[in-house]
């Protein structure tokens, strides 16, 4: 497991352009090998679900960035320090053809990410889980 501290910064808004808001995150030069993760995110003793994207932003053709995005959360918290705990890699950094490709891609991410944390309640529960 691989954890971190790091302020929100601002941006360009993208994310929230395209339907999923980010905080993007000071530092870019982690232990970690680019791609996308899912993550758990502490701010003011509260815990959140979410995704991470550490690499370059193919589709723009920009530099290496680091952003969040949390599931169920639309605030400003500019200057805050998060605490992100990074979990397993969901894919690769990659760039797609256009902005619907991408947002495509992002839901099904999320996707991914909902069946994970629904498995992991299932075993803590003991509710066995079928293979479809």
């Amino acid at each position: 497991m691989y954890r971190f501290k790091t302020k929100v910064i601002s941006g360009r808004g993208r994310g929230r352009q395209i339907g999923f808001p980010t905080a993007n995150l000071a530092i870019t030069d982690l232990l970690l090998a680019h791609g996308v993760y899912a993550v758990k995110v502490r701010l003011s003793h509260r815990l959140y679900q979410g995704l991470l994207h550490y690499g370059p932003k193919k589709t723009f053709g920009e530099p290496l960035s680091l952003e969040a995005h949390l599931i169920s959360f639309n605030k400003n918290i500019y200057g805050r320090i998060l605490e992100i705990e990074v979990g397993r890699k969901i894919r690769e950094v990659r760039k797609f053809a256009n902005i619907q490709a991408l947002r495509k891609q992002i839901k099904k991410d999320l996707q991914e990410l909902n069946k994970e944390e629904l498995g992991v309640r299932k075993q803590k529960l003991g509710i066995k889980i079928r293979n479809s």
